[in-house]
């Protein structure tokens, strides 16, 4: 008769046996639990060291503080990021007076720092990806902006001389308003009344006939100049042909005495004129580097006034737009002047769609006349669905398209 031996341990004693082995095995190979290896991340990306070393390394990048801006095992974002970019930088970085100014460099606004700056080290001071010039002809048009004779901080590269990088009080994320920003180099100009027909020009814009850039004229003078200036007929606008700046008349009144023709497009049911705003709102009455003498890009010289609309043009939730908002094409539905149509529309609300997209005008949701939206009690039409200015919903939804957006009229479903 044999007998075989058998035997058993107890549970309890292969967890404590486990416990010691997880705690003693990692000590005695030389590692900490929640350490890591002793030479930190470089031990593993050797490629940082050179990077760390730079003189104008990111602080907790030189430190091997990565921890501060990555997790160590998983993470929902990219690169093992605590949070979003523009979070993690913001968390230290605290915007700088963010807010506090009214006009903001549009990476800075949606928090798009890796735009400019390299979030470990660049060589260059600030971190920047590219020296100024090259870094800001990234994303501007530098083909439009330096051409011709170019304006001394443009040639040497030096944008910042007039420009802030991240926020400004003025238009055009300007250093100080443009009337005293030209005097800090030329501090003589007012007094210049042989270059500028006898006239005092002390108080006056510089850049309302000179380009601050360039021009293939000389001394700057901007290229589209209205033609009384070019003709150096100052009396066609002012009361002295030299020497005095009175205007012979104020407001509008003046432009239309030559540009007659415009006085009926003011006149229609929704006027742009009135309230403190007429022709020199928009244009300039010397010279422009833009057509028709605007004095800026469209957009920026309708969001100026229409502040409204640029918190969603300009929103960090403006995800999806109307590829023409995108582009600033503002007079590709609006009519400059004046209207019978809403909104300043060159035709109806659903005429000023369906003018490009002909297909919705026969297959789509009722819209126009014979329909009713029950919460305003006007007519349907395309902009009761869609923000075209900005929207986080695919096709510029006002709402998810899967269930919201329908509920808001179609409440008992």
């Amino acid at each position: 008769m044999s007998m075989k031996l058998s035997w058993s341990i107890p549970l309890w004693v292969v967890v404590v046996a486990t416990l010691v082995l997880w705690v003693l095995v990692p000590w005695a190979s030389g590692a900490r639990p929640g350490v890591g290896p002793t030479d930190g991340c470089v031990s593993c990306h050797p490629e940082l060291k050179q990077e760390m070393a730079s003189a104008n390394a990111h602080e907790p990048f030189r430190k091997q503080k990565c921890d501060g801006c990555h997790t160590v095992h998983a993470s929902k974002y990219g690169h093992l990021l605590k949070a979003e970019p523009r979070e993690l930088c913001l968390s230290c970085h605290n915007g700088g007076g963010r807010g506090a100014d009214g006009v903001e460099h549009p990476p800075y606004a949606t928090g798009d720092c890796l735009k400019c700056h390299d979030p470990h080290a660049s060589g260059r001071k600030r971190m920047l990806l590219a020296e100024q010039d090259a870094l800001c002809f990234g994303c501007h048009d530098k083909d439009r902006i330096a051409k011709g004779n170019l304006h001394a901080p443009v040639r040497k590269g030096s944008c910042l001389s007039c420009h802030q990088a991240h926020t400004s009080k003025y238009a055009g994320m300007l250093d100080k308003p443009r009337e005293t920003l030209c005097k800090g180099c030329h501090a003589d100009a007012g007094e210049k009344k042989g270059a500028h027909r006898g006239y005092s020009v002390a108080d006056t814009d510089c850049v309302s006939c000179h380009s601050p850039h360039s021009s293939p004229r000389k001394a700057l003078l901007m290229d589209d100049r209205h033609e009384p200036f070019a003709r150096g007929q100052c009396g066609a606008c002012h009361k002295q042909a030299s020497g005095g700046g009175a205007l012979r008349q104020q407001g509008a009144q003046l432009c239309l005495r030559c540009h007659e023709g415009e006085a009926e497009s003011f006149r229609k049911i929704v006027s742009h004129a009135g309230q403190g705003v007429y022709c020199l709102n928009c244009h300039g009455p010397h010279a422009s580097e833009r057509g028709k003498l605007r004095r800026s890009g469209e957009e920026r010289m309708c969001l100026e006034c229409h502040s409204d609309t640029a918190e969603f043009v300009r929103g960090a939730n403006a995800t999806h737009k109307h590829p023409l908002v995108a582009e600033g094409r503002c007079t590709s539905c609006h009519t400059p002047h004046g209207s019978d149509q809403p909104h300043l529309f060159d035709k109806g609300e659903v005429g000023v769609c369906t003018n490009c997209h002909e297909r919705h005008a026969e297959f789509t949701h009722p819209i126009g006349e014979d329909t009713v939206d029950p919460r305003s009690k006007r007519d349907i039409s395309c902009i009761t669905c869609h923000n075209l200015m900005g929207s986080p919903y695919p096709f510029a939804l006002r709402f998810d398209r899967k269930k919201d957006l329908c509920l808001q009229c179609h409440k008992g479903y």
